[in-house]
């Protein structure tokens, strides 16, 4: 008799724990749902009515049957697997399988996976969390009705989150579209100016005259390839350093050089990204280096190599354009003249100083802060 009103009391209290657990589960604003071992419902919670689905009209239809076609491939248990096989090494973070029952830490996490609303269709984005070994308690096989074992988890609805997001990366693809255009623009109107500088360099016969021209419509030129680079590139926010100088240089060689010049000009630039204006600033600095060689270190038709140089080192960025050629101990590049001033107006924005070094030829280096 003492045993049978201990079994009583054992099954009155596992029945209060089922109700209350029951309630509790009833109350929660995400999806709960209980799979049994093949993978289909035998419980959801009210919450589903969030997808248009009454919770009894999913009981005893597969997981599979409400995520969307695409997505049923990506996560598929099958599919994953068979990905793996291809690859040397099994990956450190366990595959997201939601067929596949999970126990201890490779419980399935955060899956994000599109669901199909059952009122029209729509799509809604979720976040699937599968919990723990399956569960084998009285407890909850009476209130799931299923005599095996049960796996639980839990749907967030993240659609609007993840709406949001794409509403973020469509605007960030509007504005990039939109600064490309501006540096398009800028471009085009660089060129324009460059035109009519050379327009007017031509009906001009004073030598020192043209030459000035000459340079101004080199620097206005570095200076427009800065937004045509930009304009082309897949990414706004920088330049390729290497892929800007490569193309500076042959501008520099058609400005200051000739049909079978004997001045070879070369560049060996790290592969890094620099900003427009960062950029912009170098460009004339590096078109007033390369002008200073070519007009002082190769007089009277020597040959020779001029050679413009960019790395990245340790906390700082150099750019130096190094000649093999020979100048006069009068020269008047560095030091004097509105060219000087301005390469070192510009080299204190960009918070670096102008350096010159002659020895086997001449060296003009910048050298600055990196970013």
């Amino acid at each position: 008799m003492e045993q049978e009103r201990s079994f009583d009391a054992a099954a009155s209290d596992s029945a209060r724990i089922g109700e209350s657990f029951k309630n509790l589960v009833k109350a929660l604003p995400d999806i709960v749902y209980v799979l049994d071992p093949s993978g289909y419902f035998v419980y959801l919670n009210e919450a589903v009515r969030s997808l248009g689905y009454e919770p009894e009209s999913l009981i005893g239809r597969h997981f599979t049957e409400i995520i969307h076609e695409d997505d049923r491939l990506e996560v598929s248990r099958d599919a994953v697997l068979a990905k793996i096989r291809t690859q040397e090494a099994f990956p450190e973070t366990p595959p997201k399988l939601f067929d596949e029952r999970r126990s201890g830490q490779r419980m399935t996490r955060e899956l994000e996976v599109r669901l199909i609303g059952g009122k029209n269709g729509e799509i809604v984005y979720a976040s699937v969390n599968a919990y723990g070994e399956p569960v084998a308690d009285p407890v909850l096989h009476s209130l799931f009705k299923t005599d095996g074992p049960v796996t639980m988890g839990v749907i967030h609805d993240v659609t609007a989150a993840m709406l949001y997001r794409k509403s973020l990366e469509e605007n960030l693809a509007s504005k990039e579209i939109l600064l490309k255009e501006i540096h398009n623009r800028v471009r085009d109107n660089l060129q324009m100016i460059s035109s009519l500088a050379h327009l007017r360099e031509m009906d001009v016969h004073e030598e020192s005259a043209k030459r000035s021209l000459s340079e101004l419509i080199a620097q206005i030129k570095s200076i427009a390839i800065v937004h045509e680079a930009l304009y082309q590139a897949e990414n706004v926010s920088g330049v390729s350093a290497r892929h800007y100088f490569e193309h500076f240089a042959r501008l520099m060689a058609q400005s200051y050089g000739h049909i079978g010049s004997p001045v070879a000009l070369k560049v060996n630039a790290d592969d890094c990204l620099l900003d427009a204006g960062r950029l912009s600033c170098m460009a004339v600095i590096a078109s007033e280096f390369v002008s200073n060689a070519y007009r002082y270190a190769f007089q009277d038709g020597r040959a020779g190599t001029i050679t413009i140089t960019y790395h990245r080192l340790p906390g700082r960025d150099e750019l130096a354009v190094v000649d093999d050629g020979m100048r006069p101990s009068s020269d008047r590049d560095i030091g004097a003249g509105l060219g000087a001033e301005i390469v070192e107006a510009l080299a204190k924005q960009l918070g670096g100083r102008i350096e010159r070094e002659s020895a086997c030829g001449t060296s003009m280096k910048l050298i600055m802060p990196s970013r």
